[in-house]
């Protein structure tokens, strides 16, 4: 866990396990996380970009259902926005742009 993060480690967040397959966490800031991952649609798994709130001290962050914490998949709209932001790490963004097929 990143010595800024004091709320939910992302790394531990891998709900819902028949739906979620947590890839690499791109961003872990001490409010919020960016992930990619992998999601299950009807149609099969896609590669995902996904963020979620870590909460403060002792807290699950947000979104949790039932009781884990959760991602959200982000609009693949929305990813060209952050392939160039300082929330991807230059070294990563080539594996994160291959592995959104951008």
């Amino acid at each position: 866990m990143s010595s800024q993060n004091r709320g939910f480690n992302p790394h531990d967040a891998i709900s819902p396990r028949a739906q979620w397959q947590l890839v690499d966490v791109l961003h872990e800031g001490e409010q919020w996380s960016m992930a990619v991952g992998k999601w299950r649609e009807p149609d099969g798994w896609r590669n995902v970009l996904a963020q979620r709130w870590n909460g403060g001290e002792g807290e699950k962050g947000n979104p949790v259902s039932h009781g884990y914490p959760t991602w959200f998949v982000l609009p693949d709209e929305t990813y060209v926005l952050y392939i160039s932001s300082a929330f991807i790490p230059e070294e990563k963004r080539r594996f994160v742009k291959d592995f959104l097929g951008i």
